[in-house]
């Protein structure tokens, strides 16, 4: 039962117990929240850092995709003069050949399969023509195929 009033042991327990939480404030509680604090402050600068690390990571990744593309587009705009200037060659091997398989059809004195062929070589390749052109009165070693380069 409580008796009023308290007795000395009461006010004993209550004066070691100030006594105790001052001892535990100076020694544990204060250095305890500057730790925390301390930390907490450098984990934020830490968590900045790699923020800011991250959005420039973000950034060069976006210059890097803008370099790609840019580059894709010269790489095609590259190969399609590369195969321009390739087929505009070809275009003029081929018309070289042709004029040349006519002369030979027409030193040949065979005007009317030179006639015949001339209009038709508009549409085959070169070995083709040349394939054509060769006339069986020929020997095969009047008429040699080159490969092609």
């Amino acid at each position: 039962m409580i008796k009023i009033p308290p007795d000395i042991t009461f006010v004993i327990q209550l004066v070691g117990f100030v006594v105790f939480w001052q001892l535990m404030r100076v020694l544990l509680f204060t250095p305890m929240q500057q730790a925390l604090k301390t930390r907490s402050e450098r984990i934020g600068g830490a968590r900045a850092r790699a923020e800011a690390v991250v959005a420039e990571a973000a950034q060069i990744e976006t210059s890097i995709q803008a370099g790609l593309a840019e580059a894709k587009k010269e790489g095609a705009r590259r190969a399609e003069e590369i195969r321009r200037r390739f087929e505009t060659e070809e275009h003029a091997i081929l018309e070289r050949h042709r004029a040349e398989a006519v002369t030979l059809l027409v030193i040949d004195d065979r005007p009317d399969v030179a006639n015949n062929v001339a209009p038709a070589a508009s549409t085959c390749s070169a070995m083709s023509l040349l394939e054509r052109v060769v006339v069986p009165s020929r020997s095969s070693a009047a008429v040699e195929l080159a490969t092609p380069r």
